[in-house]
């Protein structure tokens, strides 16, 4: 093989390598990813429910509060704002720089009581993003608790708050959670014996 034979040889194979890199980084970037659905309302004749009403700027201190304490080891740096959406603000590190991001959800009160956040918009920095593949990364590899459910085929995050363990085996169900009006409503069902 003479010399510019074996630079076409090189350059060929090093284009093959590249576009299978390629196609199987498309392929896995579209894989579906297993279905999440909502959970059965589960009644339980052990527990006494209490009604719970607050507003938006109290209920986002809460959260806050709980992702302080329950996230301090995840790589994720964000917080969550109220609005008239539900926004999850923070900074993810790319390159070893840190970046804004932004992911924007309208909330839905599942039937069970649970909540479900529809992906609206995700950005970082000034550049939007495909939401399904950002939702199967954060799925994939980030610690979720267990009771956050990514659907990232629907663009959806199921927040199951009936399997939130909480002191005291208390559980909370959504009733209304309509945050244009600030009327936000939990149901709190605290067990007896």
């Amino acid at each position: 093989m003479n010399v510019k034979n074996k630079w076409k040889f090189l350059f060929l194979t090093l284009l093959a390598l590249n576009l299978v890199c390629v196609l199987i980084f498309l392929g896995l970037l579209f894989a579906p990813n297993k279905e999440v659905s909502p959970k059965e309302k589960v009644i339980s004749t052990n527990h006494v429910n209490l009604s719970v009403e607050t507003n938006k700027e109290d209920l986002t201190r809460v959260i806050n509060n709980f992702l302080k304490k329950e996230a301090k080891d995840n790589p994720l740096n964000y917080k969550v704002l109220l609005t008239e959406r539900v926004m999850l603000l923070g900074t993810i590190t790319v390159f070893g720089k840190e970046i804004d991001m932004v992911m924007t959800f309208k909330p839905e009160v599942i039937e069970n009581g649970d909540l479900l956040l529809q992906q609206e918009a995700f950005t970082v920095g000034q550049v939007s993003l495909p939401v399904s593949f950002v939702l199967r990364y954060i799925n994939d590899y980030y610690n979720l608790p267990e009771w956050v459910q990514i659907d990232s085929k629907k663009q959806d995050i199921y927040v199951y708050l009936s399997e939130m363990k909480m002191k005291s085996d208390m559980k909370v169900s959504v009733e209304t959670f309509n945050l244009s009006k600030d009327e936000l409503r939990f149901k709190l069902q605290v067990p007896i014996d």
